[in-house]
């Protein structure tokens, strides 16, 4: 064993193995002894080669497929399930997939004592593996794991530098790469490293994350081997080897994981907030919108009330962005059918509930089809309205209210749902500000002002300026505490809340206008962050271009340009420092439009932070519904008690 000397962090291991193509119980014997090993080390991570279980130089395609077993129940992750029990520790490697699809994948697992905490198939095949297996199309996941957030990929990989970043942008603080490296055809020149050495270095340091390579050693069918494994630092410097020797070893170094997360380079610079993905965007295919939208937001859809099947019937019809309102206006003209039915039987449950579930419909329509105002137009109209019929049949029902606000008479729509019964002043229940985000509305925060409301909070969710209801007559506005402000103004006149227990929850950029909110409201108890950027304008080509249309249009900028421009203003740079009052930061690893290092960035500056990452989380963590917002609602609850 080689290992770096005692620090701090948690201990990393990198197994080394000589493998054989064919033989996988010795295989699985050399792991489980390299397991051990770093067991009795310190390791809480462990990391093995590429195809650790059958070799890597296939005779074909058929040799490969007889060596293969299925993620769910092959030996090969039963056995390191069982080994991560023993030792207490995680283990990350490679093995020969049989997919549930009959195909075989180049994969790599994260498994602990619980079992499998996340599969991936290599998507960059090198050479003769094309011949035998399909390539992955998942995205490289990040789990959380107790000590840290551990990212994931396969060999070849590594050498793309924009599939590295994902994971980093994702938050991984350490990223596996199970590997087998064949020796270079041309010999690496004297006194360098070889250049797959050089490329893991480079990932981990332009990146600021620890990448650890497991290699492999021992000729295979006359392929000799880099046997190049590596623990690196975020600086890109090893901890320890590279070995480059073809002998079997473990290396271990202490890692301090959460060094990763501050990407801050010297006072002024920061490796994630400094990129200009604006001048990236060649390298983005333009895709379809259509599938864009899906991808982005189906689950969405369905965590805030709409039906799976509405959803994937919907999306069935659209053939093109041209379609899309107009057939989302098909499937809840089918709800607004039902609600008249039900409505002129007496049966008012169903009617409210067919109602609401239309107006979702059509908001789903209009949200960021800003290409066809009038069509859009005409959607929101219908949203709001069919809202509004069905608004009284939730329990507790939606009053709608008018929030003065800008003078002159102006006011903003907002719907206050009221529980029976509260604690406090006169039993008067602790009260939430919702805000929506770009493209959502008030009438879709019901789904989560739900989880409030069984918690004995009353919720009031506003359209603020350029959402909802008051998108077409005020733009967007970045300093949102104008909105808090007279919001809570408002309630202070209610009879049926306790206006000194007012809490704040917003998501996507209602998030960042949650976390403006808590800096510059002082009469605001808590606050969450579900999603919200640190600056908008960081990611701004990275965004979907339903996204940036929709701000554009919602801002009032005459360009994409300008309203990058726009963008820039929702910072949370001299607002961060402001929030001494509690908020909890929640975001997702895998969230495509916001990453994570915004979530990070505003935890480390804000003094009354506290940050809760789901490391598969995607936007808004609609993938997590129940947890998530159970937890916001439990923490929401718990800091407006008294």
């Amino acid at each position: 064993m080689t290992s770096t000397s005692p620090g701090g962090g948690v201990i990393v291991a990198v197994a080394q193995l000589a493998l054989a193509v064919g033989a996988p119980d010795a295989n699985r014997k050399a792991a489980a002894d390299a397991v051990a090993e770093a067991a009795a080390a310190g390791a809480r991570l462990v990391v093995l080669p590429e195809l650790c279980d059958s070799g890597y130089v296939f005779a074909d395609a058929d040799e490969a497929r007889g060596l293969a077993s299925r993620a769910q129940d092959g030996a090969t992750l039963r056995e390191w399930r069982s080994l991560a029990a023993t030792h207490d520790l995680v283990i990350a490697g490679g093995f020969c997939e049989l997919g549930d699809d009959g195909k075989l994948y180049n994969s790599a697992a994260i498994v602990d004592g619980s079992g499998t905490r996340a599969v991936y198939r290599k998507a960059h095949l090198w050479d003769a593996e094309k011949n035998v297996f399909t390539p992955g199309d998942g995205a490289p996941p990040v789990v959380e794991l107790p000590f840290g957030r551990v990212g994931l990929m396969i060999c070849y990989d590594l050498e793309f530098p924009e599939w590295v970043r994902l994971p980093a942008l994702s938050g991984a603080d350490l990223i596996a790469a199970p590997v087998n490296w064949p020796a270079a055809v041309v010999p690496t020149p004297p006194g360098e490293r070889p250049d797959v050495v050089v490329k893991a270095q480079a990932a981990a340091s332009v990146n600021g994350v620890f990448v650890a390579v497991a290699d492999r050693c021992a000729d295979e069918r006359g392929v000799s081997w880099v046997s190049g494994s590596v623990i690196v630092s975020p600086r890109g410097f090893p901890l320890a080897g590279p070995v480059l020797a073809d002998r079997p070893v473990v290396l271990t170094a202490a890692c301090d994981l959460p060094q990763a997360r501050d990407k801050r380079v010297g006072a002024v610079n920061d490796l994630l907030a400094d990129r200009r993905p604006e001048l990236y965007a060649r390298l983005r295919p333009s895709g379809s919108r259509v599938a864009a939208a899906s991808a982005h937001w189906g689950a969405r859809f369905v965590a805030n009330g709409t039906d799976i099947g509405d959803f994937q019937a919907t999306l069935g019809r659209i053939r093109g962005w041209d379609d899309w309102c107009r057939e989302w206006g098909v499937t809840a003209r089918r709800y607004e059918a039902l609600a008249e039915e039900a409505s002129a039987a007496g049966r008012l449950v169903t009617a409210g509930e067919a109602w609401r579930r239309a107006a979702l419909c059509w908001h789903w329509g209009k949200f960021v089809f800003v290409d066809h105002p009038d069509e859009q137009r005409a959607a929101h109209d219908r949203a709001v309205s069919c809202f509004r019929r069905g608004a009284g049949t939730l329990s507790p029902p939606a009053e709608l209210v008018s929030v003065p606000y800008g003078g002159e008479g102006g006011a903003l729509a907002a719907y206050l749902r009221v529980p029976g019964a509260g604690t406090g002043a006169g039993g008067r229940p602790p009260v939430v500000i919702m805000i929506p985000g770009l493209d959502s509305v008030k009438e879709e925060l019901q789904a989560t002002a739900e989880y409030l409301l069984r918690r004995g909070l009353a919720a009031i969710a506003v359209d603020g300026p350029g959402q909802g209801e008051a998108e077409y007559d005020l733009p967007i506005e970045p300093a949102y505490e104008k909105v808090a402000t007279a919001v809570v103004d408002y309630l202070a006149g209610r009879p049926d809340v306790d206006g000194d227990r007012i809490g704040v929850f917003g998501v996507s950029l209602g998030g960042y206008y949650a976390a403006r909110c808590a800096a510059f409201e002082p009469r605001l108890r808590a606050a969450v962050d579900l999603a919200g950027p640190y600056r908008l304008d960081s990611d701004w080509d990275s965004l979907p271009p339903q996204t940036r249309a929709a701000f554009q249009v919602r801002s009032r900028a005459g360009s994409d340009e300008e309203a990058r421009s726009r963008a820039g203003a929702l910072t949370l740079e001299e607002a961060a420092a402001r929030i001494t009052s509690p908020l909890l930061v929640v975001h997702g690893g895998q969230d495509r439009l916001i990453p994570v290092y915004h979530a990070e960035r505003l935890s480390r500056e804000a003094p009354g932070a506290e940050l809760l990452l789901y490391g598969d989380g995607n936007h808004g963590l609609t993938n997590h519904a129940f947890d998530s917002r159970s937890r916001i609602a439990d923490w929401l609850a718990t800091h407006l008690a008294t």
